[in-house]
């Protein structure tokens, strides 16, 4: 029983420490959870208002957000300054060129005979260059009985032969020159052989030429009509060995073509083929107004009855200028394109005709010409075809060498200057001695001038100042230099104010002047007040702006 009793109390004692380790497992779980509690509070509590206020507004962070707040808005000033910068400093795109090769270069016409000694053929060569010349037109090619053709596919032996001329082009061409043949379709000379047979009517030759029997009295011969030469003599002469008048609107030397004989035109379409294929890169053919007469040979309408026997005193309707001369001109056109050639024409009076690559004539002044007729002459010539890419060459027409040399000047600015081409006759004695001139001021200037994309790009602004005495134009364009061509055209000095061109600021450059006009004035390229230029008399400047 006893041991019954003790079984007993170990049990109890058994269950209470039991329960005492139990009460003491939860005791400390729950101090290990309240600790842990306790740490993970004080771990991720962050900041409170007023402690962030205070923070942020303490000096140190407020000067700190005030200078990233500057930096970043200098900077991104800077980013949008520099991007302008680069723009309206970077090197402006012009329009690519809307004009061929014989457009942009003056075109200089110079005598075969200056370049037939090739000794020093790449200094005359390199001279044209420096002038700014890249398009030549070759006279006086032809086997000739002084100007009067007798062969149009032989060299005249002065010149060598055909194979010195074909050298003479290929060295030409190799120095980057482009080379045009200037030719007279309109006659030949009457040593001619063609002539000769035309004479003698053999069959194939017989109208070659312009013939005509007349009319006669029975002792003499006279024309069929009142047709005069550019001589203002009869354009008919008497051949008594075939006993007809022939046409010639020259000299009695120089018979003309008959072009409505399909036969002729064939002939010169082998002409032109033979010297393209010689490798000239164009023709240029002149005189052309006359190719056709009136196939009735009817009489010319007198417009000045008191100038008997001068050729101004007829209208010369029939005998220039007719539908068919376009017709074939047309068509010589688009022949000379096939072989990869270029077609200039001179002194017609359409500018358009389909076919031709350009149509050149010259201005026509007297010696005395005025203000008005100046800008009319040009003005004309700009808006007379839908191109008002003009050729420009300036012809005296009272007598040769009428203009004294600074006016020759003033119409060289005027030509490089105008939105076109100028057109240079050579000085016939330019390679006198085979020496090479120098170069001039006035022919550097111009070349660096031209060469401006204001030249082909800008607009053109035409005016007379000063009562008409100052004729004045402006080539501007946005973007590329400026310029303003002043010439005043009185004996006497006079002060211009050029604000009457818009956008002309206060203080221009002075890019060129004529002889006269640059004894009074600063040296080139200074700065000269613009609303106060004083210009000599017949003197002419170029400013730049």
């Amino acid at each position: 029983m006893s041991l019954e009793k003790d079984d007993g109390a170990v049990e109890k004692l058994m269950e209470e420490g039991k329960k005492k380790v139990d009460s003491d497992g939860d005791k400390y779980d729950e101090l290990n959870k309240l600790e842990l509690s306790d740490h993970t509070e004080t771990a991720y509590a962050g900041m409170g208002k007023e402690e962030l206020m205070k923070y942020a507004n303490s000096p140190f962070w407020v000067r700190l957000r005030w200078l990233l707040f500057v930096t970043f808005w200098l900077s991104w000033f800077a980013m949008m300054f520099g991007a302008l910068f680069i723009i309206f400093l970077t090197p402006k795109c012009f329009p690519s060129s809307k004009h061929e090769w014989y457009q942009k270069s003056p075109v200089y016409i110079i005598n075969a005979a200056s370049l037939a000694n090739q000794s020093n053929l790449n200094e005359k060569i390199e001279y044209m260059q420096q002038l700014g010349v890249q398009n030549v037109v070759l006279t006086s090619v032809f086997q000739a009985d002084g100007d009067k053709v007798i062969d149009f596919m032989q060299v005249k032996s002065s010149l060598g032969n055909n194979v010195t001329m074909k050298d003479l082009i290929k060295n030409l061409k190799a120095k980057g020159m482009k080379v045009m043949l200037k030719l007279v379709p309109n006659h030949s000379s009457s040593g001619n052989m063609m002539f000769m047979r035309s004479i003698m009517k053999e069959k194939f030759f017989d109208k070659y030429y312009i013939w005509n029997p007349g009319f006669s009295d029975g002792e003499k011969h006279y024309p069929i009509n009142n047709w005069l030469s550019v001589t203002g003599e009869s354009a008919w002469s008497w051949n008594d060995n075939r006993k007809e008048f022939y046409l010639h609107t020259f000299s009695a030397d120089e018979p003309d073509f008959n072009f409505r004989n399909e036969d002729v035109v064939n002939y010169f379409e082998e002409v032109f083929k033979y010297w393209l294929d010689m490798g000239v890169d164009g023709l240029y053919l002149d005189k052309v107004q006359y190719l056709f007469v009136d196939k009735d040979f009817k009489n010319d309408t007198i417009i000045a009855p008191n100038m008997t026997q001068k050729y101004d005193s007829l209208s010369h309707k029939v005998t220039s200028n007719l539908p068919e001369t376009n017709e074939l001109l047309s068509h010589w056109g688009n022949f000379v394109r096939n072989y990869s050639g270029v077609l200039i024409v001179s002194d017609l009076d359409s500018k358009d005709v389909k076919g031709i690559n350009m149509v050149h004539s010259s201005v026509m002044l007297t010696s005395n010409f005025t203000g008005e007729q100046l800008l009319h002459a040009i003005l004309s010539k700009t808006t007379m075809s839908s191109s008002s890419w003009s050729s420009w060459e300036w012809v005296c027409t009272d007598k040769p060498n009428c203009w004294k040399n600074e006016t020759i000047d003033a119409f060289s600015i005027l030509g490089s200057l105008l939105p076109g081409v100028p057109f240079v006759n050579a000085d016939s004695k330019l390679f006198e001695y085979n020496k090479i001139p120098n170069i001039t001021y006035m022919q550097s200037t111009l070349k660096e001038l031209r060469s401006m994309p204001t030249i082909e790009f800008g607009s053109f602004n035409a005016k007379l100042l000063n009562n008409y005495t100052v004729f004045a134009f402006d080539r501007v364009m946005s973007g590329s230099e400026s310029l303003l061509f002043a010439w005043n055209l009185s004996e006497n000095s006079t002060v211009l104010n050029l604000n009457a061109f818009d956008g002309i600021p206060a203080e221009v450059n002075l890019s060129l002047c004529t002889e006269t006009a640059c004894s009074i004035l600063p040296p080139p390229k200074s700065k000269i007040n613009s609303n106060q230029l004083r210009l000599a008399g017949e003197s002419a400047v170029v400013l730049t702006f």
